[in-house]
């Protein structure tokens, strides 16, 4: 078996309030209109470390319900300019 160490930082913190849209079943943060928004609590903070590729990503779980990767809106239009 091989052991893996990592170091992350989290962006949040357990209690964080997010204002968060759920769009095509993704959470966008930082989404340009209030309209189809709601303030959503971090309940939870799962932590995900690839080792094939060096990487660390979060998981949230929003008001004890749904887990999901949050998604900065700025990030997601990054994205779409490169397709």
């Amino acid at each position: 078996m091989q052991q893996a160490v990592f170091m992350a930082h989290c962006p949040y913190e357990l209690g964080d309030i997010v204002e968060v849209a759920i769009i095509e079943g993704m959470a966008i943060t930082g989404y340009p209109r209030r309209l189809g928004t709601a303030e959503m609590q971090i309940t939870d903070i799962i932590t995900e470390h690839s080792l094939k590729n060096g990487t660390v990503s979060f998981i949230y779980e929003l008001d004890g319900k749904k887990r999901m990767r949050l998604i900065p809106w700025n990030e997601l239009t990054k994205r779409s300019e490169k397709h």
